[in-house]
């Protein structure tokens, strides 16, 4: 039996070995494309802006408005739950790594940004794809006739909803608090950043200064505020009517307004899936096999999808290549590497993956029962800080030379033998989770 399972663990190994290695050379050939002058820093904001656009939306319609049916978005409610119990446990972990580095307060946010946002893109995407078709035993017994095809646009919706969660969080809190400068030790600002605090210091400083000021635009303000309800007012006078309904259609256009703000192309994607999903004669039609539609119209989106995932490699390889523009690196330049690597790739897993593996075994609710699942919770748990937050450092110059080097560490050096290491555990928790599947 330990023979047999040495050879197994070698073959599954060797399987993800495979997959990791295609995702690395794709990526490697964008590298290469940036060292050249190939794809330069503008060319690569191009090819991302085209493929969240036009490719990514192609390829999540392709796989999921095929294989998606109403009891299946049903049973998705508990990823906002493993999104919230992982978010929580980075969150713990990164200030745990803050805390044994003695960080400050603003390298102790940047700890914890790398930690909480994972990548839940390029690499796990590119990678649940590529396992779909290869690794064993990722059928689930309860879909009948359950197809390659079928897992691959499950780990693809499973991955996609995390990513919007995550997207909305980063772009909020992340942006806005945990990767910003907050003043409190100039040491680590570039000049620009400094100069833009006493900027604002200045003008605080100002506002404070003139209080009489202040209180006569209250008392200013008190007494047209009035006036503008209509209140002492000749009865003569005009009085500015609000109708209910044009209350709440203010309320309405605001509240459509913040939700646009927060919809991306990939989402109205998924919910054009999910839309044809609940219509099953449409989702026929569409699909229904040497159809006008299925030959035209569904085989054009599916080809310009497939397009998608080496575009990513190819722009996540680029990203990778170090930039001619040189950073300053701050006096505990290790330190933050360290406890960004640790708190996002390793800390958070000694909690995490035992957690999912006892859900899997004695919980057989919704989509814990999805092999696929396991998969995805694997990788998503170990995957290195998202490439994104490069951006959201370039735009608030927050510790970017840091960034560069965690996403040296991250991708190029620990993300190959990290990947096999996971991938082949979750194939074993599927085997001991599922006996009468082996």
């Amino acid at each position: 039996m330990a023979l047999g399972e040495a050879i197994a663990f070698s073959h599954i190994a060797y399987q993800v070995f495979e997959s990791v290695l295609q995702v690395v050379l794709i990526s490697l050939a964008g590298f290469w494309s940036a060292h050249s002058g190939l794809l330069p820093k503008q060319s690569q904001k191009i090819i991302s802006l085209l493929n969240v656009d036009l490719f990514t939306p192609a390829l999540i319609f392709s796989k999921l408005a095929k294989s998606l049916s109403m009891a299946k978005i049903l049973e998705i409610a508990v990823i906002p739950i493993f999104f919230a119990l992982t978010t929580s446990i980075s969150f713990v972990s990164g200030r745990i790594m803050a805390k044994v580095l003695s960080l400050d307060k603003d390298e102790t946010n940047f700890v914890v940004a790398n930690s909480v946002f994972g990548n839940s893109n390029s690499l796990p995407v590119s990678l649940t794809l590529s396992l779909a078709y290869t690794l064993p035993n990722l059928t689930w017994d309860e879909i009948p006739n359950d197809t390659r095809d079928n897992v691959a646009s499950r780990g693809l919706l499973y991955l996609l909803i995390f990513q919007q969660i995550g997207q909305m969080l980063r772009w909020s809190w992340g942006y806005n608090k945990l990767m910003r400068w907050s003043g409190e030790n100039t040491q680590h600002m570039p000049p620009s950043q400094i100069q833009h605090l006493l900027e604002n210091n200045a003008t605080a400083d100002l506002n404070n200064m003139t209080p009489s000021e202040n209180n006569s635009s209250a008392e200013s303000d008190s007494v047209t505020e009035p006036l503008l309800r209509g209140e002492g007012q000749n009865q003569d006078s005009p009085v500015p009517y609000t109708s209910l309904w044009e209350k709440t259609w203010n309320r309405m256009s605001c509240f459509v307004t913040k939700l646009r703000a927060n919809l991306n192309p990939p989402l109205y994607s998924m919910l054009f899936a999910v839309l044809v999903a609940c219509f099953p004669s449409v989702q026929h039609e569409l699909f229904q096999e040497d159809g006008f539609l299925n030959n035209t119209f569904s085989e054009a989106v599916t080809q310009i999808g497939s397009v998608s995932i080496p575009l990513i490699l190819i722009v996540l390889g680029s990203n990778l290549y170090p930039s001619a523009e040189n950073f300053r690196k701050t006096h505990n330049h290790d330190k933050l590497i360290v406890g960004a690597i640790v708190g996002r790739m390793i800390l958070p897993s000694c909690l995490l993956l035992p957690i999912i593996t006892i859900a899997v075994r004695f919980i057989k609710v919704s989509i814990l029962d999805d092999p696929i699942f396991l998969v995805v919770g694997f990788l998503l748990t170990v995957s290195p800080p998202a490439i994104q937050l490069t951006q959201i450092t370039q735009l608030n110059e927050f510790f970017e030379a840091e960034m560069a080097d965690i996403l040296f560490w991250g991708y190029v050096v620990l993300s190959l033998p990290v990947s096999i290491v996971v991938v082949s555990a979750a194939i074993y928790v599927l085997q001991w989770a599922n006996p009468q599947q082996v």
